[in-house]
């Protein structure tokens, strides 16, 4: 990419601007490495997810706010850079209360599980720290209709119509189904059921 020399030049309102286009939704792996001494007891967060290159490019960048420092938690804490109004926070089969406090502030979440009944009542118990969570995205190990039942039943910690499941058998970039497509599949099958019986 060339470099743009006049931009230093530019008045402040423009550069913000400027800035502030730079930050994308980015979907933010989220892993925590476990202390050597103890059962689930954290060191630190850790990240595959690249630092924002905005964060790189200057102080002026830097000091605007675009991202937060976060997961600075457990016994040798780091932080990593989120925008949490915008990224989606993916923490694969870790435990909901190893996030701590963390878990106020995220709105996009996405995660790995089976739906099961050790599931369920370990999220049901720790969902409630959730308060800002608008949007959740769960890689069904399970496949996609076992978890009809629970879109159904369980108390979300979103809105219902914003929680999307993932075929974990078709991987990271299968196809996102909605809770009413969800439906739409299930009937099908109920449907498919009656008429074999008919």
């Amino acid at each position: 990419m060339a470099t743009f020399h006049p931009f230093p030049h530019l008045p402040l309102e423009i550069r913000t601007i400027i800035w502030h286009m730079t930050v994308e939704p980015r979907q933010v792996e989220i892993r925590l490495k476990d202390a050597p001494w103890g059962f689930f007891k954290t060191l630190h967060a850790t990240s595959t997810t690249p630092i924002p290159s905005v964060m790189q490019a200057c102080h002026e960048s830097r000091n605007l706010g675009l991202y937060q420092r976060g997961f600075a938690i457990g016994a040798e804490p780091r932080y990593l850079w989120v925008n949490y109004d915008i990224d989606l926070i993916s923490i694969g089969k870790t435990w909901f209360r190893r996030l701590g406090d963390c878990r106020r502030i995220i709105r996009r979440l996405k995660f790995q599980r089976e739906n099961c009944q050790g599931f369920f009542y370990s999220a049901s118990e720790n969902w409630e720290a959730f308060t800002n969570l608008q949007e959740m995205y769960i890689l069904c190990e399970d496949g996609v209709l076992n978890w009809h039942d629970g879109l159904e039943f369980w108390r979300w910690p979103c809105p219902v119509e914003n929680v999307r499941f993932i075929d974990f058998e078709s991987g990271e970039e299968g196809e996102i189904v909605d809770g009413d497509e969800l439906d739409r599949r299930w009937d099908e099958i109920l449907a498919q059921s009656d008429e074999d019986e008919a």
